[in-house]
């Protein structure tokens, strides 16, 4: 019990400190550090990391690349172990090539590590889009999140050959191959993990607002929980203490998938909902109380006295709030907006996966009870239930990230959302019925054995051959799924984030100085308009424009009357509703990022009755607000916007 205690003591204090530094800054210290950080992400290790591309989003792509190959994978997989428990002659075929199906242990052991290393990456690969969204629109090393992301899946295919390949010349003992196993599944990923987590902070640190988004909080406290979990379940194989065991498997797993969950969640959701988080008490509650709570998901025997025990009861029905929160603040923050929702796939599928989670959660609390406590009767339910609450709400985050996150990462339009809607529903279907299914067969299996009759044959095969059946179509699903990916990846159309070279102005008028042709294709200028230099013009259109400076402050005013009609038309809007331009700005700041882009600030005027501006319009107004040219408004460039306009009223009246 001691054990336990210190370690959670270490790692709520090692947490402590790294979040309140987080917010509030390392002053002085801040440059060296980013300094040194980035050295490492870009310099170590030595010459390797150059091998990898650079490019914006490459790193979250090769996460969720990765991830869907295992996903596929433990798809598969988890199919064939349903089928064997229905029939473990079905393969029997392929004994010619080494197939041995003894009792199962083998392919379980394959589903659980391709499950959760799937599951694991395909998430992180998310959540590192909403940290890039939240930075400079990239990550601080792209390169090196590519890199991390393959050492990563190349960890766990040497965990699963490298015992067998050393039993081929010495003889290792069950022991030894777990220990194997823990080298490499636990430590050295909590060392990549490390990598991961330097590169987030160093891309959140970029953010030009003053808080941190509800999503990099749950990213930043997975990977902390990632990493102390693997490190004490290594630590505490080699000095014995399977306390400290657990509670790592619980960190590095429960704690680290719900909170990678939710971060996907809360980033993917209120964007595709064009609205803000329903509420920020709840926002706080799931994030603290998960992580002082026994989630009651992939536990195990505790194994000790009655009063942890107790204590672990206890916090595993506390367990139930968290989640119930996240989920409920995710499902009302789409209702906000349920066509949008309803409109995209991805966040179809991550709403689905909110009304599925706290399902999950009562029914793995009964289960899971009975486990922790070491009774054992419902082993079999509660590892049914782990493996469904991973592919429901697992497998439903993944579409969210297919087709909500990767489109951000590749720059390119979902190549067919019909696809991935389709995706969505066999996914849900299939892992629901399925385990709906075996846990009917679990139940009547216990219930033979319980009952002590010598005739009743105990079998739950037509059980188990139904969620086999069940559960082909969620195999179909996420196959369906890894196409879609890869036809986004290659073939999916490319955003254009320019704007468009076609005008209806015939001639334009500017003034002798310095300009680029970027600027005047972003005022409307086409490649045919007549440029006139030190001259009044107005445009056959009968819109005038007028001679102006070539100044920043002087061009970016005087030559958009349409832009500053917007802005009195907000300016009015505020004034009405009696709201301050920091509760407006935060009511559009949809991922709680502390910057707005085009899309945000276009559906907040279109909320507002203010005005359903094209693409090119809200550019150009962009372009108007944003004085540091980084592409994203923050708060105090929107403020001296409005005081602009409202200054300029006050002066003509």
């Amino acid at each position: 019990m001691d054990a336990v205690f210190i370690a959670l003591f270490f790692f709520f204090t090692v947490v402590g400190f790294a979040t309140f530094y987080l917010q509030r800054g390392i002053g002085n210290m801040a440059e060296p550090m980013r300094q040194f950080g980035l050295f490492l992400l870009t310099k170590a290790p030595a010459g390797i990391v150059d091998l990898f591309n650079d490019d914006k989003g490459s790193g979250s792509k090769t996460w969720m690349n990765l991830g869907m190959i295992w996903l596929t994978f433990a798809a598969i997989g988890t199919f064939l172990a349903l089928w064997h428990d229905y029939d473990g002659t079905a393969l029997d075929s392929l004994a010619s090539i080494g197939w041995e199906y003894d009792d199962g242990s083998a392919l379980s052991t394959f589903v659980d590590m391709t499950l959760m290393t799937g599951l694991t990456s395909i998430l992180i690969g998310g959540g590192l889009v909403a940290a890039a969204r939240a930075g400079a629109g990239r990550l601080a090393s792209e390169a090196n999140a590519s890199l991390t992301g393959l050492l990563f899946s190349v960890l766990t295919i040497s965990s699963m050959l490298l015992p067998t390949i050393l039993g081929l010349v010495i003889d290792l003992t069950a022991a030894n191959e777990d220990l194997l196993q823990d080298l490499f599944m636990h430590a050295l990923r909590s060392f990549i993990i490390i990598a991961v987590m330097i590169n987030v902070l160093l891309t959140v640190a970029q953010r030009k607002g003053d808080t941190i988004s509800a999503s990099n909080w749950f990213m930043f406290m997975a990977l902390a929980s990632f990493i102390f979990g693997s490190q004490f379940r290594f630590f505490g194989e080699l000095a014995d203490s399977t306390q400290t065991v657990w509670l790592g498997e619980r960190m590095s797993q429960s704690w680290t998938l719900i909170a990678l969950i939710f971060s996907v969640a809360y980033h993917v959701v209120p964007r595709a909902a064009s609205r803000p988080i329903w509420s920020d008490s709840m926002t706080k509650a799931s994030l603290l109380l998960l992580f002082f709570t026994l989630p009651p998901f992939m536990l195990s025997s505790a194994d000790a006295g009655t009063l942890l025990e107790n204590l672990g009861a206890i916090l595993m029905t506390l367990a139930l709030l968290p989640i119930m929160a996240g989920s409920v603040n995710i499902i009302m923050t789409s209702l906000g907006n349920a066509t949008g929702v309803v409109s995209r796939p991805g966040a179809l599928a991550a709403t689905l996966a909110m009304v599925f989670f706290p399902l999950y959660a009562i029914g793995g609390y009964f289960t899971s009870l009975d486990v922790f406590i070491g009774l054992g009767a419902l082993n079999d339910m509660a590892t049914t239930v782990d493996i469904g609450f991973m592919w429901t709400v697992g497998g439903l985050m993944a579409v969210a990230c297919v087709a909500e996150s990767y489109p951000l990462a590749v720059d390119r339009k979902l190549a067919s959302p019909s696809s991935a809607s389709l995706s969505t529903m066999l996914i849900a279907f299939g892992s629901v019925t399925s385990t709906v299914a075996k846990l009917m067969g679990d139940f009547t299996e216990k219930a033979l054995l319980d009952s002590g009759s010598e005739d009743v044959v105990m079998t739950d095969g037509g059980f188990s051959l139904t969620a086999a059946v069940l559960f082909y179509f969620g195999s179909i699903g996420v196959i369906l799924l890894f196409l879609n990916l890869i036809r986004t990846s290659i073939g999916g159309l490319k955003v254009d984030t320019t704007v468009s070279t076609t005008s209806d102005i015939s001639r334009y008028s500017m003034q002798r100085g310095e300009s680029s042709i970027r600027k005047l294709l972003q005022r409307g200028v086409g490649v045919d308009t007549v440029l006139v230099v030190g001259a009044d013009v107005e445009d056959d259109g009968g819109m005038t424009i007028i001679d102006v400076s070539s100044t920043l402050h002087n061009d970016e005013i005087d030559e958009f009357p349409v832009e500053k009609n917007e802005l009195e038309m907000l300016s009015d809007y505020l004034a009405k509703k009696e709201m301050s331009i920091f509760e407006f700005f935060r009511s559009i700041d949809l991922d709680d990022s502390g910057l707005i882009d085009g899309y945000e600030l276009q559906q907040a005027l279109r909320s507002a009755d203010i005005a359903d501006l094209p693409p090119w319009d809200i550019a150009k107004l962009m372009e108007y607000i944003d004085l540091d040219g980084d592409g994203r408004v923050n708060l105090p460039e929107l403020d001296i916007a409005i005081a602009r306009v409202r200054s300029g009223v006050t002066e003509e009246e």
